[in-house]
């Protein structure tokens, strides 16, 4: 398992990141364990934005713990990267939690799980398997 040195403003840590398409992304700092959210965020310049969430009581020091996981009802799901959609998990009327795999989306000869980023109902699915789809086209509508 790859271990990095993070520093912030004048600390250092050690992080160690088992699985980095597992979402959330499950981080070890310093051997406490925090779950990192990765999202979209319209019109910013990186493709996601990663904000560290406390999993056990308190916080490393440095960390900042992030809002909790979006509510139900958190709209649209969108392609984070242009690929093929290889498979689809879901179908119109499921009940998904945050963090559910809704469908695989190869890229660069990678599959990369696509999840819910809340808790809701799946209202529309905007995509087929084999589809091509481009950056930021919308998958899945989840109310």
């Amino acid at each position: 398992m790859p271990t990095y040195k993070v520093t912030l403003g004048d600390k250092s840590y050690l992080v160690e990141i088992p699985d980095p398409r597992e979402r959330p992304v499950r981080a070890i700092v310093d051997g406490q364990e925090y779950k990192i959210d990765i999202q979209e965020q319209a019109g910013a310049q990186a493709p996601v934005v990663m904000t560290p969430v406390a999993v056990v009581e308190g916080a490393a020091p440095g960390i900042v713990p992030a809002a909790s996981p979006a509510p139900a009802g958190s709209g649209e799901i969108r392609a984070p990267l242009p690929g093929t959609i290889i498979s689809i998990a879901v179908k119109v009327g499921d009940q998904v939690t945050y963090g559910q795999e809704l469908c695989i989306l190869e890229a660069m000869k990678m599959n990369n799980p696509i999840r819910a980023t809340g808790s809701g109902t799946v209202k529309a699915i905007h995509v087929q398997p084999g589809a091509s789809v481009q950056y930021g086209e919308l998958l899945f509508t989840i109310a």
